[in-house]
């Protein structure tokens, strides 16, 4: 499974990280309040909403295939993007062609520029039999390969915003019909966007960081995307699909609730986290 294309898929692939270390549409028109929406104007819309949500819970899936194998992430969080970043996450299961990878699910909380995780995979490395460990941004960064800021950039793409403003490229998006997604009523849209269109939507800032994110060669790739609008105009589901030129293909599902709704986040307590000995790591002094 090619990581990368996963990853340009949209979305976020947090737990991999963790553990694996105008508006162009002109499709039919929707009803909302007194107004006709063509697909791309619902589009815009939903990208200017959702930005105004700085907190959600999402249970994504994502799955990658190709020449070389596949896999299957499953997880779930409750994030906050603004005004400063912080989330509790937990991997639900990690396979690979079929098979669920031993030891591999885990938890991870974000809060006060430190990463707390609880993997057994990383049971080896904390002292004294810990379940848990903390893991500082700029130390982990500096001294070993453990690269938490990307995993912090893996998290933003789960944005339900820059999905959303991304999807107003299209030239093709149109109305599917409604459909219900976890009891709520939505409206159903779909389409493709190139990478490069997908991209001009967003602005300078975003556009640098996305970049980063998607495949160097994929300006001309089709991201193929279904979302799903309740009638607040905000995402309910996305599910997003990218073909790579060597037979890979990546997906991300992602099923959002509880838009704009305070949660807490503490750490885990202090006599249940241990220090990463950073010497055992790859890469660590």
């Amino acid at each position: 499974m090619n990581r990368r294309l996963v990853a340009a898929a949209g979305g976020t692939a947090l737990s991999a990280a963790l553990l694996l270390s105008g508006c162009g549409g002109g499709g039919g028109a929707e009803d909302t309040g007194n107004m006709k929406l063509s697909a791309g104007q619902a589009l815009l819309k939903t990208s200017q909403k959702t930005g105004e949500a700085d907190t959600f819970k999402a249970d994504l899936t994502v799955t990658g295939a190709g020449p070389r194998g596949s896999g299957e992430i499953r997880a779930n969080g409750q994030f906050q993007l603004r005004p400063t970043l912080r989330f509790s996450a937990r991997l639900d299961d990690l396979s690979r062609d079929g098979k669920s990878v031993p030891g591999a699910q885990g938890q991870a909380v974000f809060t006060g520029d430190a990463l707390y995780a609880k993997v057994p995979q990383l049971a080896q490395f904390v002292s004294g039999g810990k379940p848990w460990v903390k893991i500082g941004v700029a130390e982990a960064s500096r001294h070993t390969g453990f690269d938490v800021q990307g995993l912090i950039s893996q998290v933003e793409k789960v944005d339900p915003a820059e999905q959303t403003t991304m999807f107003t490229g299209s030239k093709d998006a149109r109305r599917v019909g409604t459909e219900k997604v976890d009891g709520v009523e939505t409206t159903h849209y779909t389409g493709t966007v190139t990478v490069k269109d997908a991209l001009a939507r967003l602005d300078a800032e975003a556009r640098e960081k996305v970049s980063r994110r998607l495949l160097a060669d994929a300006a001309d790739s089709k991201i193929h995307f279904d979302v799903w609008i309740d009638g607040e105009n905000l995402p309910r589901k996305l599910v997003s699909k990218i073909d790579g030129e060597r037979g890979d293909t990546g997906t991300v599902t992602v099923l959002y609730s509880d838009y704009g709704e305070s949660f807490t986040v503490n750490p885990p307590p202090a006599d249940q986290v241990g220090e990463l000995s950073l010497g055992s790591l790859p890469g660590g002094d």
